[in-house]
């Protein structure tokens, strides 16, 4: 979902963005014989932006400096760029305004007088992009429902009862409309940034789409995304490409290393080492003992978002069928096996580059790091309309 978008020519090339408290991922994937290609990709640290508490978005300069020697270090080649706004600082909401009784109906000030009442500032302040989810509910246009055969007239009272079931069933009168909205004051330093780093902007749109893009494709499945973050973890449930709800606490890498150096004595440079030591451990019988105490927040978390989706009645009181995971922390040794343990689900790392072409000698490497990129690739696989 776009807060900000625009049309450009269907040329080869597109660069996903994602800045994040960690540091910069860029990847480049480029359209080849009907599949997307991986051409390359970079990445800065967390120690690249400011000093202290501050962020490469607050001084575009800086950003823009650090976002281009990235992007020459890599050998990206192309200037057009997709990026993602913090899913903690955007807002998220399904809510259900009344069903149109003609296409001529205007849906947009349901749409603003509903989502103004649970916005955290005045609707005047932020750029909404709202999406109808109950597509198959909002009226056919008249020449839509016009056969050029007698099939497809004989046809034409079924098609109707299937599109507006309210009217002939008793079923639902309301449709559902997902609603995403960002600050205007972040959305143009982000513009400002990319200006500065002579990129051109074509969208900025939530984590949530690109994780859908990367790690979910086509699957139907109610899947549950947990993006274990350097300094949060976003949980996203999605139903049939439909991310219905979103959450996100100030839990992540960075409190699994700060868990480690506390339980060993030592500083948090050496913890972060021994975290990739353990990372790279793929022979582990079981998650260290030190690592499910640092992941107790988190897993707390996921049990409380689970519920909380299972009790929504927007999709039926459906439950998660299985969990991906995702982020820097999704390669610690045997995560998946405990989660899935913990929760009594099925649980994956999820593999970012399933649905892009990469060279395979470069496999271990990308398999390797491809948790840290899986928003980056999301947004390199965004289709330009």
């Amino acid at each position: 979902m776009a807060m900000f978008g625009k049309k450009e020519p269907s040329v080869p090339g597109l660069i996903g963005i994602d800045i994040g408290a960690g540091g910069i991922k860029a990847v480049e994937l480029i359209p080849e014989k009907g599949r997307l290609r991986l051409a390359t990709y970079g990445y800065s640290t967390m120690k690249e932006p400011l000093e202290g508490n501050g962020h490469l978005l607050d001084d575009p300069k800086l950003g823009s400096s650090v976002l281009r020697r990235i992007l020459k270090e890599a050998g990206i080649k192309s200037t057009r760029v997709n990026a993602s706004l913090p899913s903690h600082a955007v807002f998220h909401a399904i809510i259900t305004i009344p069903q149109p009784k003609s296409p001529k109906d205007e849906i947009k000030p349901l749409i603003e007088s509903q989502v103004s009442k649970l916005l955290p500032m005045p609707i005047s302040e932020m750029i909404l992009d709202s999406t109808v989810i109950d597509k198959d509910l909002l009226p056919k246009k008249a020449e839509a429902a016009k056969g050029k055969d007698k099939k497809v007239k004989k046809d034409e009272k079924a098609v109707t009862q299937v599109d507006q079931p309210g009217q002939h069933t008793g079923a639902k009168k309301h449709i559902r409309v997902l609603v995403s909205g960002a600050p205007k004051t972040m959305v143009a330093k982000y513009v400002e940034l990319f200006k500065q780093a002579k990129l051109n902007l074509i969208a900025l749109e939530t984590e949530a789409f690109a994780h859908i893009r990367s790690l979910v494709g086509k699957d139907k499945s109610r899947i549950m995304v947990v993006d274990i973050g350097y300094e949060r973890t976003n949980l996203t449930v999605v139903a049939e490409g439909v991310p219905f709800l979103h959450r996100s606490i100030k839990a992540g890498g960075i409190t699994v290393t700060e868990m480690i150096a506390k339980q060993m004595g030592i500083s948090a440079a050496e913890a972060e080492q021994t975290k990739v030591d353990m990372a790279g451990n793929k022979e582990a019988g079981e998650l260290p003992p030190s690592l499910k105490e640092a992941m107790a927040p988190i897993l707390h978390e996921v049990r409380y978002a689970l519920e909380l989706y299972s009790q929504q009645d927007f999709h039926g009181n459906d439950t998660v069928e299985k969990i991906i995971i995702t982020g820097g922390s999704a390669n610690l040794p045997q995560i998946d096996r405990y989660i899935s343990q913990e929760l009594d689900i099925n649980v994956y790392v999820g593999d970012p580059w399933a649905r892009v072409a990469t060279p395979p000698g470069l496999r271990p490497v990308l398999d390797e790091i491809g948790p840290r990129f899986s928003v980056a690739i999301g947004l390199a696989m965004k289709p330009l309309k």
